[in-house]
């Protein structure tokens, strides 16, 4: 009902925006913890969205679109399952080189008209801590509405890192807020830490979706159907979302893929024995 009710304060800005697509993106920061978020109308069916979210499995195959994902493993242990996100620079890197995650993975709710799914993580790179990905989804006619939330707490080292990116590398990156405008009426887009867990929300988001659009494709052409819609995906957002060149970025995830699937297979076996 919550999630119905914010769908319901939200329709006029889903059907209109400056985006051209029905979704939208907020971020937030409470004490020291950042978050982003996304809200949007995705064109499929509830039932098969709930059915694929709840596993492990499928969510890397999500995280691997992601272009800082360099490899995702799951894994069922002894305290529940598990994924292993392996964070890295946006060119080609082996997970050896990544800094590795592990999420905690749990269906919170999943019934015929409600899913949550949460990842969590005490620690991450840098001395980060509390990191926490949750999707949330209703049934919408013959679509679904969602909502998307990423967040973390950096720390110091962690924050000096991020003011030497923002202040080089990232200095004009911006997010998909708006928090002012200009004199001639344009908007002003958020920017800074605000502007970077919007777009990791974002992409992560954007990622689902092209997930969820390669259901019905061959099994063997889904994973190079869904590199290539969430590259269209997220050009359209160049202000916020263009890092790479397709070729680029179709060379790089086809090369990580391969060692996702490689590093799976090697879990799967130890698993077995």
């Amino acid at each position: 009902d919550a999630l119905l009710a914010v769908y319901r304060e939200l329709r006029p800005k889903l059907e209109t925006n400056a985006f051209g697509a029905p979704v939208h993106v907020a971020s937030s920061e409470e004490g020291k913890l950042k978050r982003g978020e996304v809200y949007g109308v995705i064109a499929h069916p509830f039932a098969q969205l709930a059915e694929v979210l709840r596993a492990p499995r499928e969510w890397c195959a999500i995280a691997v679109l992601h272009l800082n994902i360099k490899t995702c493993t799951h894994e069922r242990a002894e305290k529940g399952e598990w994924l292993n996100f392996y964070s890295g620079r946006k060119f080609y890197e082996p997970p050896e080189k990544a800094y590795a995650l592990r999420y905690a993975f749990h269906v919170e709710a999943a019934r015929a008209d409600y899913l949550v799914v949460t990842l969590t993580a005490d620690s991450g790179p840098l001395g980060t801590t509390d990191y926490r990905i949750m999707l949330e989804a209703v049934p919408l006619g013959s679509g679904a509405f969602m909502h998307f939330r990423y967040a973390y707490r950096p720390s110091l080292v962690s924050s000096v890192a991020t003011a030497s990116y923002l202040a080089t590398l990232g200095s004009g990156k911006v997010g998909f807020s708006v928090v002012d405008e200009k004199r001639d009426g344009k908007p002003v887009l958020v920017s800074g830490v605000r502007g970077i867990v919007e777009r990791n929300a974002m992409r992560y988001y954007l990622a689902i979706q092209a997930f969820l659009e390669s259901l019905n494709a061959p099994e063997t052409q889904r994973a190079e159907q869904r590199f290539q819609r969430w590259f269209d995906l997220t050009e359209r957002y160049p202000a916020q979302l263009h890092e790479l060149e397709r070729a680029d970025y179709l060379q790089y995830k086809r090369q990580e893929l391969a060692q996702q699937l490689e590093r799976q297979q090697t879990l799967d076996a130890t698993a077995t024995r």
